[in-house]
């Protein structure tokens, strides 16, 4: 079907919807209510949690304040204005929840949104009875079960339309790639916090607009019924049943879970929570993608990669969400050093893992780092691009200083890296790994263009056969040459390799030096933390050798390979 045929399908199957009221009353109408906003409901939670992976037992929070909003506010303002202030209420909680939360992940969030929900239901009810003097509230909204049945499919209508936008855009990118490896965003220019932020935010509106709806329906409510958890278990099961993965999935999961909930209720009402449990547990262990991840399972042309998605309307609508991008300094094509550090010390507890470490890099050059294990050479990279920040010294890329920036501003001057253990993002292609750095540089690109970029850059790593290969279906050198595709992408100043020639065989190790070979002709500066020497001895330039968190030597290969001190710090006094 064309894109037109989709449409024309929509818009159809819309008008219908729309028309339901006109044929249907009384239960079948309350059904379709429920339909629609736990439908609503399940495509926000799965708008923030879908592709950042971050599981959020908040939903029935934000459901809440936009219920009480409307109880509060009913007898005061106009509809639409109370609308306005349930959304802007429940974004304002959303950014500040989340400035202080979203650094959490794993179980640790998940038991922090469940416990926000809690809280703010036990301060509704204290404020109930001790200041407002009651128990609950009524709700005098004119409103019939038709008006409100279509106010929640107007509301669907925006989440679809919003989801669709961002997952088109640089945002949809952002997200994707933090739920696929978080560290890999950050030192690919994403700026990780206001990604997770903005959509956070956005999520929270659309369940507090459902709250709000929803309100006038109960005539009178209460925290218990406002803020009931069940709440936010009902959704994150209607949106795994789906796929949280894929905008049209917690739709998927939402009409055959209410209708299952509808049965359950009547007729096992004190069991409820139990069956609840076991439905989530099958879902969990049969299910883990939905049925959305089935499907693209057995019928692939369903997943439709970045490519396919980019979209100059999302990206328009979601642009303003960004810092401006870090502004890089010009490079003067002299003797001056890319890259200064001085006094470099980082500790954790008493270990001194680099102890007052100065050094510097020229333009063009492959400055090896080199040291026995545990000598504090990640350390080093790991200062460099911001993973870490040093107690104390100073270093500066072409006279920027970058101590204190973060990882992703960092990135955005420049400054690409590999890491010690290879991370690629497995459930995307080469060009979408690719695109993940190109797409947040400075200046980005976006589109074809990008499309365009990535496709060159994986054939100057030798992976062009397989440019649309998942990344977790390469053999380990092509994962490391995929990798360091992606660093080239962010077109860097400097490239800090770690390792990225370790655990290849003889035939991989000719090939991978020859790829850095090829870079240092190609005039990329590079800082290599390696361990085999041959390569060290083959490809750079100089060689800063640490031991024990200090720099113990520095020169030519040749020379400081001979050194009294370096060969100690190898093989033993005995030995030496």
């Amino acid at each position: 079907m064309t894109r037109v045929a989709y449409l024309f399908a929509g818009v159809v199957v819309l008008i219908l919807l729309a028309a339901f009221p006109l044929v249907a009353s009384g239960y079948y109408l309350a059904l379709a209510i429920s339909l629609v906003y736990f439908t609503v409901l399940a495509t926000a939670w799965a708008l923030f949690s879908g592709p950042t992976h971050y599981i959020t037992l908040c939903t029935a929070a934000f459901f809440g304040i936009g219920a009480y909003t409307a109880a509060v506010l009913a007898e005061v303002l106009p509809w639409a204005v109370i609308l306005v202030v349930a959304a802007l209420l429940a974004i304002a909680v959303a950014l500040v929840v989340g400035l202080s939360t979203l650094r959490l992940s794993g179980i640790y969030f998940v038991i922090f949104t469940f416990g926000l929900s809690e809280m703010i239901r036990q301060l509704v009810a204290w404020y109930e009875v001790n200041i407002h003097g009651s128990v609950g509230r009524y709700i005098f909204i004119e409103t019939t079960q038709q008006g409100i049945y279509w106010r929640l499919l107007a509301l669907a209508v925006v989440v679809f339309a919003v989801g669709w936008l961002i997952g088109r855009s640089r945002l949809g990118l952002a997200l994707r790639v933090i739920g696929a490896d978080e560290t890999v965003a950050r030192h690919a220019g994403i700026d990780t916090t206001r990604a997770k932020l903005a959509l956070f935010a956005v999520s929270s509106c659309f369940m507090a607009l459902t709250g709000a709806i929803m309100a006038p329906r109960w005539t009178y409510i209460d925290p218990a019924i406002s803020f009931n958890s069940l709440i936010s278990f009902e959704v994150v099961i209607m949106a795994l049943l789906g796929g949280a993965g894929v905008l049209w999935g917690p739709l998927v999961g939402a009409v055959p879970l209410v209708l299952l909930f509808e049965v359950l209720t009547a007729n096992f009402p004190n069991h409820f929570s139990i069956l609840l449990g076991l439905i989530f547990i099958v879902i969990v262990y049969f299910l883990p993608n939905g049925v959305a991840g089935l499907l693209e399972q057995r019928i692939p042309r369903l997943r439709a990669g970045i490519a396919g998605r980019m979209s100059k309307i999302g990206e328009k609508l979601v642009r303003h969400i960004w810092s401006k991008p870090a502004a890089r300094t010009r490079q003067a094509f002299d003797a001056t050093p890319v890259l200064t550090m001085s006094g470099l010390r980082k500790s954790f507890g008493g270990l001194v893992a680099a102890d007052d470490v100065a050094f510097e890099t020229r333009r063009g050059e492959i400055l090896g780092l080199i040291g026995p294990n545990g000598s504090g050479k990640t350390t080093v990279l790991n200062l460099i691009s911001g993973s870490l920040r040093p107690d104390k010294g100073d270093i500066r890329l072409n006279g920027v200083p970058l101590v204190g920036l973060p990882a992703h501003r960092i990135a955005q001057l420049g400054v690409a890296r590999t890491f010690q253990l290879v991370r690629v993002l497995g459930s995307l292609s080469c060009v979408e790994n690719v695109i993940a750095g190109l797409a947040f540089r400075s200046p980005a690109l976006w589109g074809a263009e990008a499309v365009r970029a990535a496709r060159a850059l994986i054939e100057r790593v030798d992976l062009t056969e397989k440019a649309d290969v998942p990344a977790a279906q390469l053999t380990y050198i092509d994962q490391k040459r995929l990798e360091l595709a992606r660093a080239l992408a962010i077109d860097p100043v400097i490239l800090l390799l770690d390792e990225w020639l370790a655990g290849l065989n003889p035939k991989e190790l000719e090939d991978g030096i020859a790829v850095i070979r090829r870079l240092r002709d190609e005039g990329v500066t590079i800082i290599m933390v390696e361990h085999m020497m041959d390569a060290i001895r083959s490809l750079c330039d100089r060689c800063v050798v640490m031991n024990a968190g200090r720099k113990i030597a520095e020169g030519p290969p040749s020379a400081v390979l001979a050194d009294r001190e370096v060969v100690h710090a190898y093989l033993g006094e005995g030995d030496a």
